[in-house]
């Protein structure tokens, strides 16, 4: 059987980007709140799918300098506070 990633709704509503032969151990989670799910009105699975994507084109030219890449977020990210919205 070969192995491939999937993206899954689970029966709570979270999506989780996970290998084929491992349901258990998820590489992503996305879990909306109850206001988000009303403002998507059913298309959590779209934009999950769209933020995944998204993630992974910001990092694919630079797969070997990810290590480095975050190192230098450390940095940024404690000098002022992350919101996301």
């Amino acid at each position: 059987m070969s192995n491939y990633l999937e993206l899954a709704q689970l029966p709570d509503g979270t999506i989780v980007l996970r290998r084929s032969d491992d349901h258990e151990n998820p590489i992503v989670k996305i879990d909306f709140s109850k206001e988000s799910k009303e403002f998507l009105q059913g298309q959590e699975l779209a934009v999950a799918k769209e933020m995944i994507r998204a993630g992974i084109e910001s990092v694919s030219g630079n797969v070997n300098d990810v290590d480095e890449f975050f190192e230098n977020q450390k940095e940024n990210l404690a000098k002022k506070p992350v919101i996301l919205h």
